[in-house]
């Protein structure tokens, strides 16, 4: 009864569950999620992005090394994400994450199967690395999104289709097929997300929760700094407020993939700092940025900032469900004894961060170069995603929920014309269907400031 009492008057900071379901029920999700990505990830996805961490991938199987001037990969990728630190290139890429294929990738090597083999072979590898990390990680985040959207009183069934819809309807399935950080940060953050706000207090496992919660917070930061970085503070200040001491085993667990970090990365720039703290670097003799990518200021920041939102590739563009996401986190944020406060003080502050940093702290506004969409947001996208859903879900409106349908269709289109193309943008393709020529022209901010 006690307990019981708890739940109707829940901590401050602890949010209480409204609606189990059986454990193997999100992962079950998360496995059907994952069979989907195999097959539609056989086709290689390649970028210059992708042939960066490639090249470094197969030095540290094939030659020992992060230094990628000597890869056979290099002639033909012509990629412009490469930085010169003394006599050597290396990918400007943090190195965990091409550490982490490297493992996989030395499994497919002693099997005989190489990157500068037969186009076969390159084939098989690219499949092998993108399913095992990339596929795996984008079903991760359907497993804990649907883990989170137990908090939300719908019926089960309606949860379950939710989790998928956002699977098949945002830029998740674009980037789920192609080797990139973006979809493993995302499925990292959800994780720490979940394992945060699900966490019962009175359970004896929780430093373990706590440490894993840091671990995938650590591994975040890691792969995508921006993110990971205001994750690690979004995640210790909750924690703190919530058990009114310093959350130890959160951040033990969190120091483990930094220190792995801080052993790769000085192999690169000398010091555990990522390539982005030394410009130097991207200045040397037929360096792309010298050259065909030297960038020149096209117009005021508060306008790329609309571009970036609503642009043709702009992240609500290309998720328009989230939209929703703004009733989902005001509702929770005006009422203080919301169970959901903590998650959308954490949610919303970790977007505003973010969106101010992409806006006005990266010195180029043409950051997303050749991609699809706004991947650098897409880590953070499940999260606004589940408060769209409580957003909608609060309305109690059957023509909102419509609504929601429609624009998660929508968002299904992105993904799908996406998935064909992750690296090339939307509004330079050539319209070959009705469907895509109606995703470049139905824009509320159509005019783009990239320039070639």
């Amino acid at each position: 009864m006690e307990k019981f009492i708890r739940n109707l008057n829940p901590p401050r900071w602890v949010s209480p569950i409204v609606a189990r379901v059986h454990p193997a029920r999100p992962w079950l999700l998360g496995v059907v999620y994952w069979l989907a990505l195999v097959p539609l990830a056989f086709s290689p996805k390649i970028s210059g992005n992708v042939s960066s961490r490639y090249m470094t991938i197969e030095g540290i199987v094939e030659r020992g090394t992060l230094s990628v001037e000597s890869s056979p990969l290099r002639a033909a990728s012509g990629t412009p994400d490469l930085v010169r630190f003394g006599r050597h290139l290396y990918s400007d890429k943090p190195p965990v994450l091409s550490a982490i294929g490297a493992a996989v990738y030395a499994v497919v090597y002693q099997s005989g199967v190489r990157f500068s083999g037969s186009m076969s072979e390159f084939v098989v590898a690219n499949w092998v690395l993108v399913v095992s990390i990339v596929g795996v990680a984008s079903a991760l985040t359907l497993v804990w999104l649907r883990q989170l959207l137990q908090t939300i009183p719908i019926a089960p069934w309606v949860a379950d289709g939710l989790t998928l819809g956002f699977g098949f309807g945002s830029l998740l399935l674009a980037y789920g097929v192609t080797f990139n950080n973006h979809s493993v940060a995302a499925g990292l953050v959800t994780g720490a997300l979940a394992l945060t706000l699900l966490e019962d207090p009175e359970h004896k496992r929780v430093p373990l929760r706590r440490a894993l919660a840091g671990l995938l917070a650590g591994l975040t930061a890691t792969v995508d700094l921006p993110m990971g970085g205001v994750l690690l503070v979004a995640l210790s200040v909750w924690l703190t407020l919530r058990s009114r001491t310093m959350p130890w085993s959160f951040l033990a667990g969190a120091c483990l993939p930094l220190l792995f970090h801080c052993v790769l990365q000085p192999l690169v720039t000398g010091t555990p700092l990522p390539v982005e703290m030394y410009p130097d670097a991207f200045d040397y003799p037929g360096s792309y940025w010298a050259t065909a990518g030297v960038w020149k200021e096209t117009g005021p920041r508060w306008r790329f900032a609309l571009e970036l939102l609503f642009g043709p590739q702009g992240w609500i563009t290309v998720t328009p469900v989230l939209a929703f996401a703004a009733i989902g986190l005001g509702s929770a944020l005006a009422r203080r004894d919301d169970p959901l406060r903590p998650l959308a003080l954490a949610v919303g502050g970790m977007v505003g961060v973010l969106v101010v940093y992409y806006v006005w702290g990266v010195r180029r506004t043409d950051y997303a170069g050749q991609s699809f969409g706004t991947r650098h947001l897409l880590a953070i996208t499940p999260a606004c995603y589940f408060f769209a859903v409580a957003g909608v879900s609060r309305l109690k409106s059957k023509l909102a929920w419509a609504g929601f349908v429609i624009l998660l269709v929508v968002g299904s289109l992105y993904g799908v014309a996406g998935l064909r193309d992750p690296w090339s943008r939307i509004e330079r393709r050539v319209a070959t269907d009705p469907a895509l020529r109606l995703l470049q022209n139905g824009v509320i901010y159509p005019w783009s400031s990239y320039q070639r």
